[in-house]
């Protein structure tokens, strides 16, 4: 929320810059802006991920916490995408890959 407010903070100052006829400043600004928030994201991402990875090690770890049933059930009639969001609905730090291959799995 806090890099959204910044984001659009940022936005509003480089259309101003721009608009006084300072173009280099905001793109320059802008361009600063995307490689900040590039950062954040692949740091949050990167934290994201080893929490999950500290609460389930394996695969194994993250089947045995799902309705098993339940998600072989939904894949059977619903198909496999119904399947999948249900695993990241359950679980939503379960990255996509190894939810789909869950799914295969079950």
């Amino acid at each position: 929320m806090v890099m959204w407010i910044v984001g659009l903070i940022v936005l509003l100052g480089s259309i101003f810059l721009a608009v006084s006829g300072n173009y280099l400043i905001a793109g320059c600004v802008l361009l600063a802006w995307t490689v900040v928030g590039s950062v954040v994201s692949s740091v949050r991402r990167r934290k994201i991920h080893a929490e999950f990875r500290d609460r389930f090690p394996t695969s194994d770890d993250v089947a045995r916490s799902l309705d098993r049933e339940k998600i072989r059930e939904l894949r059977d009639n619903e198909g496999k995408v119904r399947a999948v969001r249900q695993v990241r609905r359950d679980i939503p730090e379960v990255p996509l890959v190894e939810a789909a291959n869950l799914v295969d799995k079950l």
